[in-house]
Order: structure tokens, then sequence, then C-alpha cells
């Protein structure tokens, strides 16, 4: 099969996650041209989504590249209870039996908690009393969590065009990805602007001709195009009879739309002896439910 070549409609449409006879979205993006010859071949699908209908509207294919990192972060930050967690502590030691229930423990406790704080209201000569006294309060520091990060994802890709075609796929490709990173003029007035579209971005397998998702890498939720770097004849100065230079480099790198819970990535998020991706799409955004907005869960 020659490069360039059309792949068959049966294999576009399930490439681009349509059944047969549904509308095409558009024609496919890919690189290199014969990215979709080679019976399991490791591929990356950026399918574009609009964001209000969430329908696809394009997608790309590029190989897969080497290296690729996921940082997963969650947010903790410290708590000091103080006065109050230490009367909470008291309090909730008798009532749980683990100390025994006495009139004159608590008063011991409450009087404690009672002197440390005018001490600290007294301030230095307060402060001395205690360092006098061989006594500090205990600020009964906890872990508070706060949630999780943002995730992002970086993707570097050496595009070297072999043919005419190339170059104009590898042209195509660069400003597909440029275009919907920018926002655009909402109709309904110049001060406002309508978000970019969302990116689903995808690890896939080819096998038998019908591409699938490689179960052994991340499963990224709906991300946002953050930023692009274009890179033109990085180790050549070389162009083609067409004037289009003969090597590009893009680096991309997307953010997720929200930060994640558990149900967004996996499945029965309440079992602790499965971890397996359930591969779905939720809502790209987390708004509180109510009757005018509906559940964005």
């Amino acid at each position: 099969m020659a490069i360039g070549q059309k792949i068959s409609e049966k294999v576009r449409n399930k490439l681009a996650g349509k059944a047969s006879g549904s509308r095409d979205p558009g024609p496919i993006l890919r690189y290199p041209l014969n990215l979709t010859e080679k019976d399991g071949q490791e591929l990356i699908r950026f399918r574009i989504v609009d964001r209000k209908t969430l329908e696809d509207q394009r997608s790309i294919y590029l190989y897969s590249p080497p290296g690729l990192s996921v940082a997963d972060a969650a947010g903790y930050t410290q708590a000091d209870l103080g006065l109050l967690g230490g009367g909470i502590d008291a309090v909730g030691d008798i009532m749980s039996g683990k100390e025994k229930a006495s009139e004159g423990a608590l008063i011991a406790d409450i009087v404690s908690a009672a002197t440390t704080g005018a001490a600290g209201k007294l301030g230095a000569a307060g402060q001395a009393g205690m360092i006098t006294g061989g006594v500090a309060s205990n600020p009964y520091t906890n872990v508070q969590f706060t949630g999780t990060n943002l995730r992002s994802f970086a993707f570097s890709f050496k595009m070297v065009a072999e043919s005419p075609d190339e170059s104009d796929a590898i042209k195509n490709i660069e400003n597909t990805f440029r275009k919907f990173l920018y926002p655009k003029k909402a109709s309904s007035s110049d001060f406002l602007l309508e978000y970019p579209p969302l990116f689903k971005i995808e690890f896939m397998k080819l096998q038998g001709g019908e591409a699938g998702p490689n179960k052994y890498m991340p499963f990224i939720q709906y991300s946002y195009l953050l930023n692009m770097t274009s890179t033109f004849n990085s180790s050549t100065n070389l162009f083609h009879k067409t004037g289009a230079p003969v090597e590009l480099e893009l680096a991309l790198t997307f953010q997720e739309s929200k930060a994640l819970k558990r149900e967004d990535l996996y499945g029965a998020p309440e079992e602790y002896n499965t971890a397996e991706y359930h591969r779905e799409f939720k809502a790209p955004y987390t708004i509180p439910s109510t009757e005018t907005t509906g559940d964005q869960n």
C-alpha cells in the first residue's frame, strides 16, 4: 500500500469511533501516513470535541512517543485544632470509654485548656510563665485533605516529511492543534470569549484493522490544550521544493478540565480488590447540582 493512500471506509469509521454509515466528522489526520498499515501499531488518538454538545468533531492519529509521564497528586494541609481539639478529644475519650468518666478528670482538662488560653492572651508574660513551669500547649495538629491536583500531560513528536502528501499532513496537524488551542469571540458580545474545544486523548492499539484502547496505558479525562511549541528544522536546514520544511518537532501540553474524583477514573470506586479504568468520559466540569444547572458529577 503506497504512502498517502486512503484507508478503507470501514477502518476509517472504526478509527473515528463511528458506526458504519454514521456521519463522518471530517478527514482523519495522521502521521506518518502509513500509521494504520501495521497490525499491532501503538498510537495516540486526539479527538477534538465540541464543548457544548460533547460531539466528536475531528480526529488526529499520531505514533505513540517514548517517555510518557503521568503525575497524580493530592493536596493536604496542616490543621491545628488547639483548644477546640483538646476539649473535643477529652470529651470524646470519656464518652467512648477510653478514659474513666470522672468529673475530676474532665475538670482538669478544661482547666488546663483555659490556663493555656489565658497564657496566650497574656502575651510574652503568659508564655514566660509556661516556659518556667515547663509546660506547653498541645496544638492538636492534624492533616486536612484539600483536594486533588489538576493533571497535565506532555507529548513530543518529531515529524519528518517523506513526500509532499506527508508535508501537507504535518502542516494540517500542526495548524489544527494551534487553531483549537485558542478561544473564539462569543457571538453575543465582543467582550466575551467562548471556551476552546475539549480533547479526548486515548492510547490505542491496532489489531486486525480495528483500533481499541490499550488497557496498559493511562486513561485521561476531557482536557484542554494548554500550550504547544513548534520547532521547524531543528537538525537540518532543508526544505522541500514546495517550501515545506523537512522536519517539525511538535510539543503539546494538555490539562484535564477538572480535578478528578475516583469515580472519574475507576469503576466500583468503593472496591479495594479491583483497580480497572472504566474509560468513560465524564462531564468536563464540576458544578454543584441545582435545579437550574443539573447534576454535573
